[in-house]
């Protein structure tokens, strides 16, 4: 039954029109439940079906799931397993600010910031020449934005 669950997901994912985003969250984890290499898709896909779902609760449960197989995500094996993880832990924070967990989004935002550095890129080699880590974060509940050193402004 799973390997045809699978089959199923990997239709899914290759179908010519591309899945909608609640379909491509379910084959990703179909997907990633035996073959860790799509934890980067699923995660990828939470974050975005969180930004376009209407309901806070469902939302803080999409980037919490996001944050849990972002942290699973090996380093040696996929250069962007930390870029995942900063976007998920962003999410995360911005809906427990919005659902009045401030203390819980405060500890989500300072793993952010221990995580997020201008020279992530660089560091890994990666092609990307402009991306967040040259920006300025954005500011979270009332906070200004925070400005990291040796970055533009």
């Amino acid at each position: 039954m799973l390997i045809d669950a699978e089959h199923i997901a990997r239709t899914v994912l290759l179908s010519s029109t591309g899945p909608d985003l609640t379909a491509e969250v379910w084959a990703c984890r179909t997907l990633a439940a035996r073959t860790p290499g799509h934890r980067s898709r699923l995660v990828s896909a939470l974050l975005r079906l969180e930004r376009v779902t209407d309901s806070p609760g469902t939302r803080l449960r999409l980037a919490e799931e996001a944050v849990a197989n972002a942290r699973q995500i090996d380093p040696a094996q996929d250069h962007h397993a930390t870029d995942m993880l900063i976007w998920a832990l962003y999410a995360l924070q911005r809906n427990l600010h919005a659902t009045g967990r401030t203390a819980e989004g405060q500890a989500a935002r300072q793993e952010f910031l221990d995580r997020h550095h201008p020279d992530l890129h660089v560091a890994n080699s990666c092609p990307v020449t402009v991306c967040y880590a040259d920006k300025d974060l954005p500011p979270v509940g009332g906070q200004p934005a925070v400005h990291r050193p040796g970055t533009a402004r």
